[in-house]
């Protein structure tokens, strides 16, 4: 589900609930087959809240969240997901009290969430080669 999302209220309406964000991070994250984040075992089984999960190679127990930006969070998915739209859908960024406001949680913990998002953009596996056709807007290229 790589659907691009002109407001905030048509990702809520993708994401009704924390389990849709949960299966859609699955879909990703695992999208060439599930792993352990512990031993990178390949055989797993899933518990009955399709929540959690055990390696039957190194019997630890894991969420999906372990092992990326999300891990030792409690804010759910979905409040990622909002934060994700709003910090991309603001040209100019957004202040951790206003995205607090907005998520309706801390301060402190807008800052956090801020903070791991801005990490992750520098990482090299979000800074991949851009493909296809690609826009820019606000650009000047070229000088005198």
């Amino acid at each position: 589900m790589f659907a691009s999302f002109d407001s905030l209220f048509h990702l809520m309406a993708a994401f009704p609930d924390e389990q849709t964000c949960v299966d859609h991070f699955r879909s990703i994250r695992w999208r060439d087959g599930e792993f352990c984040p512990h031993c990178n075992g390949g055989r797993i089984y899933s518990f009955s809240d399709r929540k959690t999960f055990k390696c039957r190679d190194c019997r630890k127990r894991f969420s999906i969240k372990v092992g990326t930006i999300f891990k030792d969070t409690k804010l759910p998915l979905r409040k990622w997901f909002m934060a994700i739209w709003l910090i991309t859908n603001h040209p100019k960024g957004i202040a951790s009290t206003t995205l607090a406001k907005d998520l309706k949680i801390t301060q402190k913990s807008a800052w956090f969430v801020l903070h791991r998002l801005r990490h992750a953009a520098r990482t090299k596996s979000f800074n991949a080669p851009l493909h296809g056709t690609v826009e820019a807007d606000e650009t000047f290229v070229g000088g005198k």
